[in-house]
């Protein structure tokens, strides 16, 4: 019998195994499911980095989702934690006793297995109820943040080619305004043109030059920005515009039903509305009996009286001078309640403001388009004449140098319009709670819950 009291002793001391690798797997898989087996290497797509890979290679690698998902790894420990509280506490609590007796010192060791049962049922129960809704609150939170990552990268490789597309025009436009200036010094010098065409050409040059510094710097950070987010290393990365996304034509009506339905940072306030009603029940609880078992059995005893092999202890346990903390607690517990009310009702109504938001950039955005592009072909048409006129002694170099400056900034404006309709698609199905879908991940709604208050 002591020898079946010593196993159980080594056995209970046994150092518990990491299993850090299994659970970081139990949020990976909420945060993977949909996505590409292997993570997406951006220094080896040979086509160019669009946003999807971006987007991905960021969802892979980028620990912000990781420390979310603790969070949400320990809501599921809370849930296995309050699953626990129904059951027995067994514990095995040797003795050791040394005593002076008429007979001269006496000593022993009893060897008692001792099993506890202490509930409150009702509070329990709601304990339950509320680390149920706990987890799938921070659940709901983990793919918040994915949405926010996700949204950032988009944002910020969008900007890389903003910076890098403007790069590309003003490079252009600084290779045609040199010629430019060495056609008037040229003609200055044969007293064709005047000092003043000099000017004014050399000016629009180191103008062009400044644009071209401030669009490189950019880049350069941006590219530095998208490195970070990602975790991964575009160095000579070529990043590419693809972009496919279907028209939209449903009313804002629609769209905020479904942003309603579908934004993962309501659901969270949804369930943390939940948890805190049940948080109350909890509370309320403490009102109640609480019921207690102890059973011990001895595997060894040397004790007097050395003939008892078990006994046993059942109490109620009743709160008298207690109503001061539990009023506090329940009073909490109801103002926990209205916090979330509120927070819930401020996010709905900023979640219709994004939906709006949104659609009007997206609408308004493909009207700029639209114009931008009529605009830049009024340009070219006005600088090709004054290019003619100006070769044919009919126009001033300022009406030409002015003619090229509106079409270089038309270009610009042009490019950053195009390239910010593709931010206001990604930003609407954001607003909408479906930009994961349209990047092919999906989303288990309770993936570890029911499994975890099993084990």
């Amino acid at each position: 019998m002591r020898g079946l009291a010593l196993a159980l002793i080594l056995a209970a001391c046994q150092t518990t195994v990491d299993d850090s690798g299994d659970a970081v797997e139990r949020y990976r898989f909420a945060l993977d499911a949909g996505a590409p087996a292997e993570p997406v290497e951006l220094a080896t797509l040979e086509a160019g980095v669009d946003v999807r890979a971006s987007m991905l290679c960021a969802n892979a690698r980028n620990e912000r989702l990781g420390l979310e998902g603790e969070g949400y790894l320990r809501a599921l420990n809370d849930r296995r934690r309050a699953a626990a509280a129904w059951l027995p506490r067994l514990n095995l609590t040797p003795s050791y006793f040394l005593r002076e007796s008429g007979t001269g010192p006496d000593n022993g060791l009893d060897l008692p297995l001792v099993a506890t049962y202490e509930v409150n049922p009702h509070g329990v129960e709601n304990e339950q109820r509320r680390a149920r809704f706990e987890a799938r609150r921070r659940l709901a939170l983990l793919y918040a943040a994915q949405d926010t990552l996700l949204i950032d990268v988009a944002r910020t490789h969008f900007g890389v080619l903003q910076a890098e597309r403007a790069r590309v025009v003003l490079q252009g436009s600084l290779a045609l305004q040199q010629a430019r200036v060495d056609d008037v010094r040229a003609r200055n010098e044969v007293g064709v043109a005047r000092p003043l065409d000099v000017a004014l050409s050399e000016s629009s040059l180191v103008d062009a030059r400044v644009a071209l510094i401030n669009t490189e710097r950019s880049a350069r950070n941006g590219r530095s920005l998208l490195a970070f987010l990602t975790g991964a290393s575009i160095d000579g990365a070529v990043l590419v515009r693809t972009l496919e996304l279907p028209e939209e034509l449903r009313s804002v009506d629609e769209l905020e039903a479904l942003a309603l339905a579908q934004r993962p940072d309501l659901a969270a306030i949804l369930n943390e509305v939940e948890a805190a009603g049940h948080a109350i029940e909890v509370a309320q609880a403490q009102w109640w009996p609480r019921l207690s078992v102890d059973l011990a059995g001895f595997l060894a005893r040397d004790s007097l009286p050395s003939d008892i092999d078990w006994t046993g202890l059942f109490r109620v346990q009743l709160p008298l001078f207690e109503g001061g903390k539990i009023r506090a607690d329940i009073a909490d517990a109801f103002s926990f309640l209205r916090e979330a009310k509120l927070r819930q009702s401020l996010l709905q109504r900023s979640i219709r403001r994004d939906v709006e938001v949104a659609h009007t950039n997206l609408s308004t955005g493909k009207e700029r388009v639209t114009a931008l592009r009529l605009q830049l072909a009024a340009a070219d048409e006005a600088f090709a004449q004054a290019e003619a006129l100006y070769d044919a002694g009919l126009a001033t170099n300022l009406e030409r140098v002015t003619a090229q400056d509106q079409r270089l900034r038309t270009a610009l404006a042009l490019e950053n319009a195009e390239l910010e309709l593709g931010i206001f698609r990604l930003d609407l199905l954001r607003a909408t709670g479906t930009l994961h879908a349209w990047l092919g991940l999906e989303r288990p709604i309770d993936p570890e819950g029911e499994r975890a208050e099993a084990r």
